[in-house]
């Protein structure tokens, strides 16, 4: 059975409190080197418990590393071995086409066969009341059925001669232009999950047999890491406040490293570093918690604003000086055709005619499994607190020690992330495949009213393969800001 021992309390006095510290049957207090606090996994099968969670913890690190290793080759066969022939970006038909195949199909004749009458009018049912007021709709799909024969269906290309006659407005991009793709949403998500593993694993090597090594080189690391990562957030959080249409939203999943170190602090090799200064330990403690929260709070106001199909905000900056010299001809003025905001923000592209094939980044179910586990201690704590008085004379004190013994919370987390790692590989492989079979295709904005068309930029590559504040948009993705 495990042994447990008192220590001296930290206020120097003669009394003794309880710490949970659990000695292997094979560890006896003479062959104790250390006298660090470990994590607590309290019961009699702790030793069982410990090399269970261990394993978990090693699957969810492989899953997790896999996925960056998967991001890394992407990012290189994408940014590198493109072959961008004809789309310098630099030029000035780049402003007018961007990264996409718009041009080639512009200038194509539609065939005889190609009702244009019949496509324009498909093209203006997905009107609705809010667009209605600019009357302006949007293709955002590689295919849309026919009017006459549902069945029968028209290309993204044909969809595109029937417009050769309206204006192709140009315009330069904005920070806010890069739509969130699947890989880029996912790999800051695991480069968070991987570091706190990391660190959990960490938790569980426990031997009282070897002196304490305080913080290693590694954990080192991940604390500077996690230390830029906050301050770059709240930098970007900031921008973004002050200027929305020219700064991205940051990343939802930053307030996970904070919590993480609001509990790891407790342990060994954190513990260890304020062991003769309990109250500072205890500020570091409350401020952490407290700062999560508030990032908690943040990020669940931007996921309710945030949408997988239109830019809340125009994302691209009209060159009204370049309009005159467009192909094409509008009914309108350049000043009226720049001050049309719906006509220049981003949309969606749908590379697929089967809905499922056309899986969004979904971010709503990690950071509602996350958050449950968030709040999972305060609850049951409160559940104790209102249930034990009624239930037994004992004191809440008393269970809430078993509660902290018997850590729960941690098995959870640790069980959840892993099966985060899992799910978030094998998507990030799924849209890695997918990504490699498409083509040029992009959303293309439509004003009715001005007879102009406003092309965006193809996330064919994940936008890997456009070079505008590339190294920025990858650091931001790999820091989850």
């Amino acid at each position: 059975m495990p042994k447990h021992y008192a220590h001296p309390s930290p206020l120097g006095t003669n009394s003794y409190e309880f710490d949970s510290i659990l000695l292997e049957d094979n560890v006896s207090q003479d062959e104790q080197v250390n006298d660090c606090k470990y994590l607590p996994i309290g019961n009699e099968n702790g030793k069982t418990t410990r090399r269970i969670i261990t394993c978990i913890l090693w699957v969810g690190i492989m899953a997790l590393a896999s996925l960056i290793g998967i991001t890394v080759a992407i990012i290189v066969m994408f940014a590198v071995t493109t072959d961008n022939s004809g789309f310098d970006q630099d030029s000035p038909e780049y402003s007018l086409y961007k990264n996409s195949r718009f041009k080639d199909c512009y200038d194509t004749h539609p065939p005889v066969a190609n009702n244009c009458t019949a496509i324009k009018s498909m093209m203006r049912y997905p009107l609705d009341d809010y667009y209605h007021a600019q009357n302006i709709t949007y293709l955002m799909s590689t295919e849309i059925p026919s009017s006459s024969l549902p069945e029968n269906r028209h290309n993204w290309c044909e969809v595109v001669s029937c417009f050769n006659e309206f204006k192709v407005v140009p315009s330069s991009l904005r920070p806010t232009a890069f739509f969130a793709r699947g890989i880029t949403t996912y790999t800051g998500c695991a480069m968070i999950f991987l570091m706190a593993m990391w660190q959990f694993k960490k938790l569980q090597n426990r031997d009282r047999r070897e002196r304490c090594k305080k913080i290693e080189w590694d954990i080192w690391i991940i604390l500077a890491w996690d230390l830029a990562s906050f301050i770059w957030w709240w930098f970007n959080f900031g921008r973004y406040l002050h200027e929305p249409t020219q700064f991205r939203k940051p990343g939802i999943f930053i307030w996970v490293s904070l919590w993480k170190y609001g509990y790891i602090i407790d342990f060994h090799p954190y513990s260890c570093v304020f062991k003769n200064t309990p109250t500072i330990a205890r500020v570091i403690k409350s401020t952490l918690n407290s700062l999560s929260f508030v990032q908690w709070v943040v990020s669940a106001h931007i996921l309710t604003k945030a949408s997988y199909s239109v830019s809340n905000y125009p994302t691209y900056n009209c060159l009204e000086s370049q309009i005159p010299t467009a192909p094409g001809t509008s009914t309108c003025s350049a000043s009226q055709i720049c001050s049309r905001d719906l006509f220049f923000r981003t949309y969606s592209m749908e590379f697929y005619s089967d809905p499922v094939l056309n899986v969004r980044p979904d971010t709503f179910y990690p950071f509602l499994f996350l958050s449950m586990v968030f709040y999972a201690r305060g609850i049951r704590y409160l559940v104790i607190w209102l249930g034990v008085p009624i239930a037994s004379g004992e004191s809440f004190k008393e269970y809430r020690e078993v509660a902290r013994k018997e850590d729960l919370d941690y098995n959870i987390f640790v069980c959840v992330l892993s099966c985060l790692g899992i799910v978030l590989m094998v998507s990030t492989a799924y849209f890695a495949i997918k990504a490699v079979q498409r083509g040029r295709e992009t959303s293309v904005a439509i004003d009715w009213d001005c007879k102009a068309v406003h092309v965006t930029l193809s996330p064919w590559r994940f936008y890997f393969d456009v070079w505008y504040q590339l190294p920025v948009r990858v650091a931001q993705m790999w820091f989850n800001v």
